[in-house]
């Protein structure tokens, strides 16, 4: 081996230490702030706040992590109970060897909360990816399901809508899930530092809070994560299409981003969100106008307030009172 090859080994070799230390440190810095589940040979996390009759479980969007929800946790956590949650492979939970479909994600979830000990009813709250999430849920274990809450979810037919956007040979390279994980073994992300989308992101979350989400988005099992949550995310929205899900007479919020980078884009999206509306008969749209997709950071008292809606909501049905669907932008 050559002078040239020595000192490229070198690097790598540093390169892999500093990974791995800083992780350890972010570790020891930032423990979890829920609990470790062991759900069947690999542990969760799980973050369960404040005390009620129903259980309020919020599920992160693809790339997302319980911290995303703390805006909206400390306020639900004042009226009854919430949860938030790391998908195996994210954050403080253990990676899973089973595939992340949807419906695997769903009945990982179900698990976890029977393991943590966390009673139902659930009303399931998804952003993003995690909407798909959601309504797998509620339609495969209904009988624990209060009702779904869609924070600018995803819908089965969005791949037809948007499809993937052509990448020249590099960009495809690049983005390969095994480039992505060697370049987060050698702590790319880390000596890199976030983009200023990301920087954004974190704007409107207390400072620690946005460190803390940060080291989590620097681990190597988040990136291989993300890859993983990429390459199943078509079959995940197939599981959806094929499951023909209807929520019957259980409450449905969807809340819909008000901002767009283009008209076409709001025109496509907003389309979809509006489809979301037929998987219930007591079905609403709120448009959270001042946001873009990530309303759990922009405007969380929406979220929260359609907790508390539909809390009432399932009060009401008790008492066989109705359910007025209707629209408002705030």
């Amino acid at each position: 081996m050559g002078h040239i090859g020595i000192t490229l080994l070198i690097c790598i070799c540093a390169f892999l230490i500093y990974q791995k230390t800083a992780t350890l440190f972010d570790d020891y810095r930032y423990p979890p702030p829920g609990k470790m589940v062991d759900v069947g040979g690999y542990k969760l996390h799980i973050h369960s706040t404040g005390e009620g009759e129903a259980t309020v479980v919020l599920d992160a969007g693809l790339s997302g992590t319980s911290i995303g929800w703390t805006l909206v946790q400390s306020a639900v956590e004042r009226f009854t109970r919430v949860c938030s949650f790391d998908r195996a492979g994210y954050a403080w939970s253990e990676e899973a060897a089973s595939k992340r479909t949807s419906k695997n994600l769903a009945e990982e979830l179900h698990t976890l909360l029977h393991q943590a000990g966390i009673p139902g009813p659930y009303l399931l709250v998804g952003h993003s990816f995690g909407g798909c999430n959601a309504l797998l849920f509620a339609d495969i274990y209904p009988e624990e399901t209060l009702g779904v809450i869609l924070v600018d979810s995803v819908h089965e037919d969005m791949l037809q809508k948007f499809p993937t956007p052509a990448r020249n040979q590099l960009s495809r390279l690049i983005e390969h899930p095994s480039i992505q994980c060697l370049l987060a073994r050698i702590g790319y992300k880390r000596w890199k530092g976030p983009s200023s989308e990301i920087e954004q992101m974190f704007a409107s979350l207390p400072p620690k809070m946005g460190r803390m989400y940060l080291a989590q988005m620097n681990k190597t099992n988040y990136t291989k994560t993300v890859s993983r949550e990429m390459e199943s995310f078509s079959e995940s929205l197939a599981q959806l299409h094929q499951s023909h899900i209807h929520l019957q007479d259980k409450p449905l919020i969807v809340i819909s981003a008000g901002k767009f980078s283009n008209a076409q884009e709001e025109k496509l999206w907003s389309e979809l969100q509006h489809r979301l509306l037929s998987k219930s008969y007591l079905a609403k749209q709120i448009i959270a106008k001042k946001s873009d997709h990530m309303i759990n950071h922009h405007q969380p008292e929406i979220i929260v307030e359609a907790v508390q809606e539909i809390l009432m909501v399932g009060r009401r049905l008790s008492a066989r009172m109705q359910f007025n669907p209707t629209e408002k932008k705030l």
